[in-house]
């Protein structure tokens, strides 16, 4: 979606993919190329050559993964090092060798026999296995430069930039050198892909999926990229780039966060693994706000045992202690596959069985697992419990029986607060009932957003419409701030809004308590906070939900907090 701001400027619109504003030239990338099949990739010459290639990109792969570990991102080296397994894989040498044998050469006989493994996956109906399509497709691409001796990756830019492509794979990505590469935009891509998944843990703001970029940006055109919006700014006017923070670097800051009149807001970090944990750590975080228990049923096939959740908990409290974590019960489901636990295909599982209710009505005794592993914990350290995708009272009321039953199986009474995830219209709507059943909200604003709008957050065609700072949607947390505050409960955001520097000065006028964001932003949210007075948000929060447009109140944001 392309939108023209002035004479001079144009907007385009992608998928926010990950976050973080930056602005710099444009770098066109020029994706390597390789010649045609070479007469001396057949035969027994060609099977030598690609074991050589093979051995060429396992070494290159291991050596990007190495870097990511060493920045700390070791769980995203786990994508690099998946396609290094590919490799070792004997039905791509077998394969690979019969077609050679047959008269192929050895880059066609490559793509030829992974070509069904490409094909099976982005022909499921899942958009998480269409966009691991890209993994195949990347370690053939890879071993086809190897055996023409094309290097992965382009001469690099004389000045920071921001790569312009038409695709990023994930080794390409993993191997972008960050002292010249400050954030990227494609023409294709999902927030989903490994290449997104690979930018967030490098701390490169990114927007994928933005139609007829290349053909709208010239090399070295100075440009905004904003990867929380997902947009593209061509020749940004000063003003606007007067507002950029940059890319995000994780920064330690472990003061707290109290706005000019003396409110302490809460700072913590979302998690996804134990790494994330140490990051957060290491950011200042005041704790973990959201810790996606799904890392703890990753990278097997069977499910784990009560004893190893509780064993890998005990590490992430290690982590922050003595600060308090919030554990999210898995939130899985047709939409977001586990291969531990196949679900059947739905027709809309984005609101099918995911979440809370997939505990609920299919796997009880999954569900009771992780209530005593929590327990366990409980009794140790601060540990809060939170259950995702809750779109009634009587789920709250299913939950918090299995927990008592948990309980007296234990033995164990330990104080723990107990929370839900406020992503479903329902649950925000009725949040003064379900506020004297819980301690805590947690909005996530994603799925909150996404839900409010009836609009999917990964269609680039729809993120105009799906605008966090919609005035329905700031209605919608003002009711469920000021329910919970009616009971005594605190509300958190843990969703990609809370990363937002415009939305910031809302949520505190608001009422909100407590901000999750990814570990790089911890800082930049304490600092953006310490420089707000809570009175003048919350008078710009109360115009703000007075007006028409996302629009309209960005305007107001940019104009009344840069006078604050």
């Amino acid at each position: 979606m392309t939108s023209t701001s002035s004479p001079s400027q144009t907007q385009l619109r992608g998928i926010a993919a990950a976050p973080g504003q930056v602005a710099a030239p444009a770098w066109r990338w020029d994706e390597p190329r390789v010649l045609e099949s070479a007469a001396d990739l057949t035969g027994e010459t060609g099977i030598n050559r690609l074991h050589i290639a093979i051995r060429e990109v396992k070494g290159a792969l291991a050596t990007k993964a190495s870097g990511l570990e060493s920045s700390g991102a070791v769980a995203e080296a786990g994508i690099l090092q998946a396609q290094a397994l590919m490799l070792d894989d004997p039905a791509l040498l077998d394969g690979a060798s019969s077609l050679i044998r047959k008269g192929r050469p050895a880059d066609a006989a490559v793509g030829e026999t992974m070509a069904p493994f490409a094909e099976m996956l982005r022909a499921s109906d899942d958009e998480v296995f269409r966009a691991r399509a890209a993994d195949v497709e990347d370690v053939v691409e890879q071993v086809r430069r190897a055996l023409h001796g094309v290097s992965d990756m382009p001469p690099p830019p004389a000045k920071p930039s921001i790569v312009v492509a038409r695709d990023l794979a994930p080794s390409q990505t993993a191997g972008l050198d960050r002292t010249l590469v400050v954030g990227f935009a494609t023409e294709q891509g999902t927030a989903t892909a490994h290449t997104a998944i690979l930018a967030r843990a490098l701390g490169l703001p990114a927007v994928v999926g933005i139609a007829g970029l290349v053909d709208a940006v010239a090399d070295g055109q100075v440009i905004l990229l904003d990867g929380d919006r997902g947009t593209l700014v061509i020749d940004p006017p000063a003003e606007a780039l007067a507002h950029v923070a940059g890319p995000m670097r994780l920064v330690a800051d472990a003061a707290p966060a109290v706005t000019t009149d003396g409110r302490r807001i809460e700072v913590g970090c979302n998690a996804a693994n134990l790494e994330d944990a140490h990051r957060g750590a290491a950011a200042g975080a005041d704790g973990i706000g959201l810790l996606r228990s799904e890392f703890l049923f990753l990278g097997s096939d069977r499910l784990p045992t009560e004893a190893q959740q509780v064993a890998m908990l005990e590490q992430v409290m290690a982590a922050m202690a003595p600060r308090p974590v919030i554990l999210r019960t898995l939130d899985v489901g047709a939409d977001k596959p586990l291969p531990a636990l196949p679900q059947p295909v739905e027709a809309n599982p984005a609101l099918g069985v995911r979440g809370l209710r997939l505990q609920l009505l299919r796997r009880p005794e999954l569900l009771m697992d992780q209530l005593r592993a929590a327990l366990r914990i409980a009794t140790r350290h601060p540990l809060r419990l939170m259950f995702p995708m809750v779109s009634t009272i009587d789920e709250v009321h299913q939950v918090k029986r299995l927990l008592e039953k948990a309980r007296l199986e234990l033995n164990a009474s330990p104080r723990m607060e107990v929370g839900i995830m406020v992503e479903v219209p329902s649950a925000a709507v009725t949040a003064d009932a379900l506020a004297k059943e819980v301690d805590f909200f947690s909005l996530g604003t994603n799925d909150l957003t996404q839900y409010l709008f009836a609009a999917d957050r990964t269609n680039p065609d729809l993120a105009a419409l799906a605008d966090s700072l919609h005035p329905a949607l700031l209605r919608l947390i003002d009711h469920v701030v000021r329910s919970a505050h009616r009971k005594h409960r605190w509300v958190g955001v843990c969703g990609e809004m809370a990363s937002d520097l415009r939305a910031v000065p809302l949520l505190i006028g608001l009422g909100v308590d407590e901000l999750s964001v990814h570990p790089p932003m911890v800082a930049r949210i304490k600092a953006t906070v310490r420089g707000l007075d809570v009175g003048e948000c919350a008078r710009v929060a109360t115009a703000a939900l007075r007006l028409d447009s996302g629009a309209a109140v960005r305007r107001l944001v940019e104009h009344s907090v840069s006078k604050t």
